[in-house]
């Protein structure tokens, strides 16, 4: 009976609020007197007590703020539409902008002489110049020039992207669900610098080996588990975490890809095609409160498995057939709307390019690929100064390019036996993002690497190269660091 009674209370109340918004012209929500004068009315004649009615106005607020928020929506929705009608048709559905990392470093580089004090130059290590065109609404179209990054003669265009988007219906427990077809994205790295929004820094920890580039040339369909995470939830990340708008998935997302495997910059050499896959699950989708909400744990799996671009009979650097390019990694993320934490590791044999392969000591006559593991840490906080805009970060890699070979080197400038051992390479920096707007980032970063003796390089005059290895570059290298300014600009 008493439950009775409380559903009856709150149909006259809602009864109330809908009279008064249906009699409040040009969709004004100050209807606060109309629903104060039911309330007293109700409490006056004793079907509410006080706390009875505190409680059912609160919730009456709470709903009227939320029809209130979907009418400004459909608004502003409708404005959009007429806008574009406007418009010429080549023109409707069109955006443009760009992504682009202004950089300054100052520091040491592997290669300097011992009466070199150090080295600094400013730089573009990315100008994305991003056009998108909605076609139909399950259709649209993506292509995004981008330069030559880093200190050279001529930031040269290149192309990055173009891809044609579908988006399909849900399939069950296969939500948001959409294919790229042309020159898109592979299944890791925009997730991770979606996790990681530091991508202006500098590459992310398997790309900063030299393993793989972030986009190729094929088919890739992906999508969410389970629809998406509490909508209220995701404001609260987002707050302080722009990029994590994207994969919010309930239970976790996918990512299938067929591709060429030799990334954006190659050209493909065999038939041979790479099959790469990610797939993400969130345990806890439902624990989104508290101190530490659980809902922003995440588990990945990453694989590839292809060939390699590149190979030579004649060299003791290259495989007489496309040598093996297989790559596993696991990763470990925690988001929280105040900060994040991964923890990775991963092996790979080979790369894309085809490059990670060395002749035996045993057997001159045999080439071998290889096998390359890696350990990685990140973690951000957002510090509660400077209206919340200031965050923390520091990273960790710890690289072994090679744990399977004692190998010969085919030149001149090293010693004839190179072992598996004695080659590792420690990563670390830590540095000041803050938050302009929205996305619009400014970083101070402190980087550093020391390497051990057999640890190689192909290109030495290149901070952001520091780390990608070359089996047939240089070692007996000097360990590196730099002060790092970036400004990222996105619109």
């Amino acid at each position: 009976m008493r439950k009775l009674k409380v559903i009856f209370k709150k149909f006259l109340l809602s009864l109330g609020m809908c009279t008064s918004l249906v009699l409040t012209p040009h969709y004004s929500f100050s209807s606060d007197s109309s629903v104060d004068t039911l309330i007293k009315v109700l409490v006056k004649k004793g079907i509410l007590t006080e706390d009875e009615a505190k409680e059912i106005k609160k919730e009456v607020e709470a709903e009227t703020k939320k029809q209130k928020e979907e009418v400004i929506t459909a608004t502003v929705e409708k404005i959009k539409k007429d806008i574009s009608s406007f418009l010429p048709s080549p023109l409707r559905g069109l955006s443009v902008g760009t992504l682009t990392y202004i950089d300054y470093s100052n520091g040491y580089l592997p290669n300097r002489n011992p009466d070199k004090k150090g080295f600094s130059y400013f730089s573009l290590t990315r100008g994305y110049i991003n056009i998108k065109k909605d076609i139909t609404p399950w259709l649209s179209f993506r292509i995004t020039p981008d330069i030559k990054a880093g200190n050279v003669d001529t930031n040269d265009l290149r192309l990055k992207y173009a891809y044609a988007l579908f988006q399909f219906p849900n399939l069950g427990f296969l939500t948001d669900i959409i294919s790229e077809f042309g020159l898109g994205h592979f299944p890791w790295l925009d997730f991770e610098e979606t996790i990681n929004p530091y991508r202006m820094q500098g590459y992310m920890p398997r790309e900063f080996v030299g393993t793989f580039n972030s986009a190729d040339r094929g088919f890739s369909i992906a999508g969410n588990l389970g629809g998406n995470l509490e909508e209220s939830y995701v404001k609260k990340l987002t707050y302080h975490y722009p990029t994590w708008k994207n994969y919010i998935g309930k239970h976790g997302s996918w990512w299938l890809s067929y591709m060429n495997g030799v990334g954006y910059e190659n050209a493909e050499t065999n038939i041979g095609k790479a099959i790469e896959g990610r797939l993400t699950l969130r345990p806890f989708p439902y624990s989104t409160k508290g101190l530490l909400p659980l809902a922003g744990l995440q588990f990945s799996y990453f694989f590839i498995s292809g060939t390699g671009g590149l190979k030579a009979d004649n060299n003791y650097f290259r495989s007489s057939k496309y040598p093996r390019y297989d790559v596993h990694l696991g990763m470990l993320s925690y988001q929280h709307p105040w900060f994040v934490i991964t923890l990775q590791y991963s092996q790979a044999y080979g790369n894309h390019k085809g490059t990670w392969v060395v002749t035996p000591w045993d057997n001159r006559n045999e080439r071998k690929v290889l096998k390359n593991e890696l350990w990685s840490v990140f973690a951000d906080v957002v510090l509660p100064v400077f209206n919340e805009k200031l965050h923390l970060f520091a990273r960790y890699d710890w690289i072994d390019p090679n744990s399977n070979v004692d190998r010969f080197c085919g030149d001149s400038a090293c010693s004839t036996l190179i072992p598996k051992t004695d080659d590792t390479g420690k990563h670390y920096m830590i540095g000041l993002a803050y938050y302009l707007h929205e996305n619009n980032i400014l970083m101070l970063n402190f980087e550093w690497m020391n390497y051990d003796k057999y640890y190689r390089l192909g290109t030495t005059d290149q901070f952001h190269k520091m780390g990608v290895y070359d089996p047939s570059g240089k070692d007996h290298l000097k360990d590196t660091f730099r002060v790092q300014t970036v400004l990222q600009i996105s619109f």
